[in-house]
């Protein structure tokens, strides 16, 4: 489960970073009207306020989450999104075909779907049945510091976008798992 803003980054940090706590940072957005207003104009307030992106980013996402204006694990737009990753003993040469090929990409992942773009032996751009899009990554690992005669690894990493709740994460996050693992079959192979 995602954890809040509050569990991950501690109050002393954003003291330590922007010479005031949370609390602070709070009570200006509720009295210049945050409430109502979009993310990003909360967080250039901040940073209007002094406060550097990364923290004003922070501060913004704990404050949307304490207001109740933010689930944890929510985006901006209202939607989630579910990351997993798996790295493979394997070329991106030898990779990038079981991504792009529709018929090799429907045998490991267990289904059609629509692919919306890519760029050529680095990712794929995929639409889901339900107008979630999917980009699948191929990343190079840092193969000159392994072993002589060390098969190469490329790491796998899949980003779902535009969920509609915590639930669609989870089952999201499994099933991309269980796909990996059958690409990993695949590529073993």
């Amino acid at each position: 489960m995602v954890r809040r803003n509050l569990q991950t980054v501690s109050d002393e940090k954003v003291l330590a970073a922007t010479g005031e706590g949370r609390e602070h940072w709070f009570g200006l957005l509720d009295t210049a009207g945050a409430p109502g207003w979009k993310h990003g104009a909360m967080a250039s307030f901040l940073q209007d306020q002094g406060v550097s992106g990364w923290w004003s980013q922070s501060i913004t996402v704990a404050y949307e989450q304490e207001r109740g204006l933010r689930q944890p694990g929510q985006r901006p737009d209202g939607t989630f999104e579910a990351n997993v990753s798996k790295t493979l003993r394997a070329t991106r040469a030898r990779l990038w075909p079981l991504l792009a090929d529709d018929d090799a990409r429907e045998a490991w992942l267990g289904v059609a779907v629509s692919v919306a773009g890519q760029t050529d032996g680095r990712a794929l751009r995929l639409t889901g049945p339900d107008d979630s899009t999917v980009t699948l990554r191929l990343d190079w690992l840092d193969n000159d510091a392994a072993a002589p005669g060390t098969p190469p690894r490329v790491r796998v990493s899949v980003r779902h976008r535009h969920l509609a709740n915590h639930d669609d994460v989870d089952a999201a996050k499994a099933r991309w798992q269980a796909a990996l693992g059958r690409l990993a079959e695949v590529v073993a192979t």
